[in-house]
């Protein structure tokens, strides 16, 4: 289980930086309503991780299960690695290319108040475009479903996978609830930042744990 957990953790780690997710969500807790829509926005991104994990886990079964196919396993994660290099080097060009220019970000507004219906599905498209995060929790159904530890385990890993991945929308949720009053000041200080560094902190993830999978791969 422990060795389980090594390689779950580190990309459930990776792949809860989602600083697009967590843009989002602290404006929507910074308006009207902010508990009922903050948790329609969280439903959203915990429903897109379900689809992830159903996939991720059926789609890995093949290969974890006859060692002949151990190769298409190790595939998956060089694949991916890859990918998340090619958005490293598109986040780069993109900067360069709209650098200085405070209208060319592409990423959309957040919505102050939208319906619970909108919230909710703001919350699955967020987590439906944010490649990176998609890109390292297949990885770590992969290493899952390849486990040779008890079913009941391998459940476990597949909850704290969720669970971290989830970080971005749930803990500002909870946060939220607990202190409204310290909540509301710290999100409007959190927001600017993450909004003035989103591009750095996606471009260290997409580098980093590219670089991590792919060596993974070829190990």
């Amino acid at each position: 289980m422990g060795d389980l957990l090594s390689k779950v953790i580190p990309l459930s780690l990776g792949a809860a930086v989602s600083p697009t997710v967590l843009a989002f969500i602290l404006v929507i807790l910074g308006g009207k309503r902010p508990i009922a829509r903050g948790a329609a926005f969280t439903a959203g991104v915990v429903t897109v991780l379900a689809g992830l994990t159903v996939i991720g886990l059926t789609f890995t079964y093949s290969a974890s299960s006859n060692p002949a196919n151990a190769e298409i396993a190790k595939g998956i994660d060089g694949f991916a690695g890859t990918l998340l290099l090619l958005l490293a080097v598109t986040t780069i060009l993109r900067s360069r290319l709209h650098h200085g220019d405070p209208h060319a970000d592409p990423t959309p507004k957040p919505e102050t108040n939208p319906s619970l219906h909108r919230a909710y599905l703001l919350g699955l498209v967020m987590m439906l475009v944010n490649l990176s995060t998609i890109l390292l929790y297949l990885p770590a159904m992969r290493s899952i479903s390849s486990s040779h530890v008890a079913f009941d385990q391998k459940a476990i890993a597949v909850v704290i996978a969720i669970l971290i991945t989830s970080v971005p929308a749930t803990i500002p949720l909870s946060v939220r609830i607990v202190a409204p009053g310290p909540a509301e000041r710290a999100f409007t200080l959190l927001h600017a930042w993450v909004s003035r560094h989103q591009r750095q902190i996606g471009l260290v993830i997409e580098i980093g744990f590219g670089a991590y999978l792919l060596f993974k791969a070829v190990r």
